[in-house]
This record gives structure tokens, C-alpha cells and sequence, in this order.
């Protein structure tokens, strides 16, 4: 994935619930965190609302948007 694609992916908003929403947004940045155990990559994407959040490269559900 690159900065300037759209991706979407499912996340749990809810502390008590499973209901699972669809999010979407343009990445903005990306860059690797490496861990004791791991090299994992991060993406900040912008999200419809104005915020950036951070979503991990390898989310089973993480998918572009052509």
C-alpha cells in the first residue's frame, strides 16, 4: 500500500459489542515499527472525519479501494 491510496477495513467502535463497522480513508503516511519479536508496518490514515488513525500493513482485512 502507498500514500495517497484509499483503503477500507473493519474495526469494533464499541466496547460491548461485536458489531463490526466499515471504516475507509486515504493514507497519509507509512513507516515500519520495529519490535523485539517483529517488523511491522504502520499505516496513518485519514479518516472522512478529519482524524488519522493508525492501521498495521498486515490487518487480515485490510483491503485498497480502486
Amino acid at each position: 500500500m502507498n500514500i495517497g491510496d484509499v483503503v477500507k477495513w473493519h474495526w469494533h467502535l464499541g466496547i460491548a459489542s461485536w458489531e463490526k463497522t466499515e471504516m475507509k480513508g486515504l493514507i497519509v503516511d507509512t513507516r515500519v515499527v520495529k519490535t523485539k519479536h517483529e517488523e511491522v508496518g504502520l499505516l496513518d490514515v485519514l479518516l472522512t472525519d478529519g482524524t488519522i488513525c493508525e492501521v498495521r500493513e498486515d490487518k487480515d482485512d485490510l483491503e485498497r479501494v480502486v
